[in-house]
């Protein structure tokens, strides 16, 4: 590695490959005024007869030494040729940043966000549930009631095909319609509140229970003229049904209706 010193006597300072030094046991010969010096201490050395092996194994330096230590203390040039007259730079007030744009954005821990939209999950899913059997809770917490007074908790109307209650049924040749039967029945609505029409399911059966024929009808199926979509039937009113079918013949002997 290199090794900066410098002659005590001329003040000539140089760099010296410390491989070099070590070769010539450390002694060196100045260019300039060619004193023997010690490079390691920089002081000069002795001339006497015992120092001859000395002085011969000592290294010369030279200016080129001097110039190495001046070119590495001196900055690099650059590769390329810089106008005399070239504008200084100015900032750029759209270049600059915004302080709220160099500012840390602190995001909350996804732990945290996670355990939020757990709760909002299950927050709305127990409104949902409340909402859809809030009669059950009414009846079972009557102080819910003061609640009703902003929201409607009471129910307009309900859907329970369980509700309906078959009062008289009875099924006959259809009149002018050979090989036809025609099945009549009364209905009640026996829920609290009014309920859209149902769907009846209509099963003949033989004389082992089987199935032999089995219809699902929709109400404007069983009801002449055809009623409205929106239809419903007031607590405790009664229908008449009626319906037509192909006759299967002796084969069938009872009927089912089911109310979906």
């Amino acid at each position: 590695m290199p090794l900066n010193t410098h002659c005590p006597k001329c003040e000539t300072r140089y760099l010296v490959n410390s491989e070099t030094l070590m070769g010539a046991s450390g002694l060196a010969h100045c260019y300039r005024c060619g004193t023997l010096f010690d490079v390691f201490t920089e002081k000069a050395a002795g001339e006497g007869a015992d120092d001859i092996l000395l002085i011969q194994s000592a290294i010369n330096l030279d200016h080129r030494s001097e110039m190495a230590a001046a070119a590495e203390a001196r900055p690099a040039e650059p590769s390329f040729d810089v106008p005399v007259d070239l504008e200084p730079l100015q900032p750029s007030a759209d270049a600059s940043l915004d302080v709220a744009d160099s500012l840390y954005e602190k995001r909350p821990p996804a732990r945290l966000v996670y355990l939020l939209v757990t709760i909002v999950l299950v927050t709305g899913l127990g409104l949902q549930l409340a909402w859809q059997y809030r009669a059950d809770l009414l009846a079972r917490y009557p102080g819910l009631e003061a609640v009703c007074t902003y929201l409607p908790c009471r129910p307009s109307k309900v859907r329970a095909p369980e509700e309906f209650r078959v009062l008289q049924r009875d099924i006959r040749p259809t009149a002018n319609e050979p090989k036809s039967l025609t099945l009549h029945a009364r209905i009640r609505n026996e829920a609290d509140l009014p309920q859209p029409l149902p769907d009846i399911q209509l099963s003949l059966l033989d004389n082992n229970g089987a199935v032999l024929i089995r219809r699902r009808l929709a109400p404007r199926d069983y009801l002449f003229p055809a009623p409205p979509k929106d239809k419903v039937i007031a607590p405790g009113e009664v229908i008449t049904i009626s319906v037509d079918f192909k006759d299967p013949g002796y084969l069938a002997t009872g009927f089912v209706i089911d109310f979906l």
